[in-house]
């Protein structure tokens, strides 16, 4: 098959994931209520903004936006393999 006909993307599942990647990934999920401990403290998470690949998070009850570095959470488990719906 010429270099221009091949598919750009694998047809078969690899036998193995790839370097780096695993079935489950741990990532800071940053939602309306989430529990953060910011600064020695609880707080509860407002809403949060995206501005030019900049994250920043509002607490509750506060007016000044805080660097998602800042805080602290436990990561939520992400899988990478697509799970069929229930029928």
């Amino acid at each position: 098959m010429p270099a221009d006909e091949r598919p750009l993307l694998p047809t078969e599942n690899p036998a193995e994931a790839p370097w780096g990647w695993s079935k489950l990934f741990r990532m800071r999920l940053f939602r309306p209520g989430t529990q953060v401990r910011y600064q020695g403290r609880w707080e509860k998470v407002s809403h949060v903004s995206l501005n030019h690949y900049d994250m920043t998070v509002y607490l509750q009850g506060k007016a000044d936006p805080v660097a998602a570095l800042e805080l602290e959470l436990e990561p939520t488990i992400f899988t990478t393999t697509r799970i069929p719906e229930p029928r």
